[in-house]
């Protein structure tokens, strides 16, 4: 049993302070009663001020594809702080480095043409949303329910319309169940829910009727191409090309959102894991190894309308130093023995996933376990060969009891896994980390 005394005085004192964490959504992130104050950090490991050492699979919520304090990592960025300044003004001065990196992600990302960095994925977000408006003169863009794009107004959450009578706009209900809707929220701008469609994803019936109808007024499809926001729903086989086909068709800017996916699939993030080009994408996290740093990236008559100012993308810290110098450091480990980390990590992944199945069937549990590289999902009620595609798929099936208990018996042992069992490798996760965490999913398994 975790020793708490000091995590639950440092609790009260954090809620008396802060109006709830400091990120929220309609169900809790933590698995415990109390937060839990992490005082050192190394590897895969993390400790708190009570001194209970952890085994992290959370990673930051996805930057943390190095682990922490990877000792290149820190040296890089040590480089930078013993010589220069972690900020220097976006658009006044700039470093050599911000050519390295820029030359970099254009030889590793498909679409890329041309760079423009940024702060945080919501913002890249939002700035490519703006480009394809621009570009096509075209009001509307279309997003899928179940994917994130940030907290802002126009883009997060909402319910698809089962039946819509004109436009499909997403449906806010401040009654629904907050699985149902969990980015639900008050305070919205009062035309905010009328600038998107809201699709289901994975339905091609439906994405190709509204196209019929109003192709001609949409800007821009922005989706995940893994909703790994969403139990890693994937991409039925041949989905993501017919997307492809329809955005050419109709004169529609096709952008995949790669904060999470980006450097976590692979040097060719989600575009490369799949082979198919969009003409934009956004990325984050995992790109600048765990320090704020986004980077939207795309065709080059699309971007070339910032350099002409007909498009803005302002921001003090785009850019920054200290930011650049990160993500530099990041791609440099990465691209080491042309993407070993990659393998290595992939091994690593796939005993830890081959021992949880077996626990699962020694057990009598029904698992799922929905992977790609550097992430995956534990489902349980769900049979072990059934791939997830839909809301549906997954709703009919999750044991949502099992599941979420599994979660929270896992960080009472000393594994932190994110809510809803989404479980992030690093490349520094050990065969010894699979062998204490599988003790313990024996331990919890049991349990259940």
């Amino acid at each position: 049993m975790l020793k708490m005394d000091k995590n639950r005085e440092l609790t009260e004192k954090f809620n008396r302070i802060f109006p709830g964490g400091h990120s929220n959504f309609r169900v809790p992130l933590e698995a415990t009663e109390n937060r839990i104050f992490v005082v050192r950090a190394e590897g895969s490991h993390v400790w708190d001020v009570d001194g209970n050492e952890y085994i992290d699979f959370q990673g930051g919520m996805g930057p943390n594809l190095l682990g922490h304090r990877h000792p290149e990592y820190v040296q890089g960025l040590k480089a930078l702080l013993d010589t220069s300044s972690t900020c220097i003004g976006s658009g006044v001065l700039h470093t050599p480095a911000d050519v390295e990196l820029a030359e970099k992600i254009l030889r590793h990302i498909p679409c890329a043409e041309r760079v423009k960095f940024c702060l945080s994925g919501s913002e890249a977000v939002q700035m490519v949303i703006r480009l394809a408006r621009a570009y096509t003169g075209r009001p509307y863009y279309i997003r899928f329910g179940g994917h994130y794009h940030g907290w802002f107004d126009n883009i997060l959450g909402g319910m698809v319309d089962p039946s819509p009578s004109a436009e499909p706009f997403p449906l806010y209900d401040p009654n629904s169940d907050p699985f149902d809707d969990l980015c639900f929220t008050k305070g919205r701008g009062p035309n905010s829910e009328k600038e998107s469609f809201l699709l289901p994803w994975n339905d091609l019936d439906a994405l190709e009727a509204t196209l019929e109808k109003y192709g001609e007024q949409i800007a821009i499809i922005h989706f995940e191409a893994v909703v790994v926001n969403h139990f890693n729903l994937l991409p039925r086989p041949g989905y993501l090309e017919r997307i492809r086909e329809l955005c050419t068709k109709y004169g529609i800017v096709m952008s995949i959102d790669e904060v999470i996916t980006g450097f976590r699939l692979g040097l060719s993030g989600a575009q490369g894991r799949f082979g198919v080009t969009p003409d934009m994408a956004t990325f984050g996290k995992a790109l600048a190894g765990g320090l704020p740093f986004s980077a939207v990236v795309g065709k080059a008559e699309i971007m070339e309308q910032l350099r002409d100012r007909t498009v803005l993308g302002p921001g003090t810290f785009n850019g920054y130093p200290l930011g650049v110098q990160a993500a530099l450091t990041t791609l440099k480990i990465l691209e080491k023995d042309d993407g070993g980390a990659y393998r290595e990590m992939d091994r690593v992944q796939k005993r830890l996933e081959d021992g949880l199945q077996e626990l699962a069937g020694k057990h009598g549990r029904l698992l799922r376990i929905q992977s790609e590289r550097g992430v995956f999902y534990t489902a349980f009620g769900i049979d072990k060969d059934t791939v997830l595609y839909t809301e549906e798929d997954l709703t009919s099936r999750i044991d949502i009891e099992a599941t979420l208990g599994f979660w929270a018996g896992m960080a009472q042992e000393g594994i932190l896994v994110l809510a809803g069992g989404r479980w992030y490798m690093s490349i520094v996760h050990t065969d010894e980390d699979v062998e204490k965490t599988l003790q313990a999913a024996d331990k919890v398994m049991e349990a259940l």
